[in-house]
């Protein structure tokens, strides 16, 4: 008789916990504030000269789909960035962009756990807009995407995220063979829904 009630009560303890693991058809949701942090010295101009692009932040979105319990497909997105372009600390020129990523990525813990590091790889589409100045005309760029993130599952829905990515964004300067290369580091802190 006490084992019985040792068995019922931990299966209500049990049927009580936050059933945290990612299933396949999981969908993930995430908002949070995105940083897009160019490399230094972007554009070479010739003679020594090399122009700088600004970073900005933005707000993002991902969305996450659970093809297995440790594969997802995210897609990133985020209200248009805008870029200063100097040279010797002068403004010649600003650019706005979308960079639109997919990425495959793999979960390294165990699909229960309350830690959830993942790595991805994936392509990237940046477009450019809003150009003036010496940016009258910049190419759209396809590059390669490498990222690392970190989610904390705080319940059976809800989540906080940090995750970083590499970006391969090339563009060319008004067709004159003069290239940019942008190559960010992307940074977003924000939190999500798993549905």
């Amino acid at each position: 008789m006490k084992l019985l009630k040792t068995l019922l009560a931990s299966a209500v303890a049990v049927s009580a916990m936050p059933a945290l693991a990612y299933e396949a058809g999981d969908i993930i949701v995430k908002a949070g504030i995105v940083n897009v942090n160019p490399k230094e010295d972007n554009i070479d101009l010739g003679g020594g000269a090399k122009a700088q692009i600004s970073d900005d932040t933005q707000l993002g979105l991902t969305l996450t789909y659970m093809v297995a319990p440790q594969i997802g497909v995210e897609v990133l997105a985020a209200t248009p960035f805008k870029h200063d372009v100097t040279l010797n600390g002068n403004k010649i020129a600003s650019t706005k962009h979308l960079p639109p990523t997919v990425s495959a990525q793999y979960y390294l813990m165990d699909p229960a756990s309350k830690l959830q590091p993942y790595v991805g790889l994936g392509v990237n589409h940046t477009f450019f807009f809003d150009e003036d100045g010496a940016a009258a005309h910049l190419k759209k760029s396809w590059g390669l995407a490498y990222s690392a993130g970190l989610n904390y599952n705080i319940d059976d829905s809800m989540l906080a995220n940090v995750a970083v990515w590499k970006m391969d964004i090339d563009s060319e300067l008004n067709d004159t063979g003069i290239d940019i290369e942008i190559d960010p580091l992307v940074f977003m802190v924000g939190a999500g829904m798993k549905f």
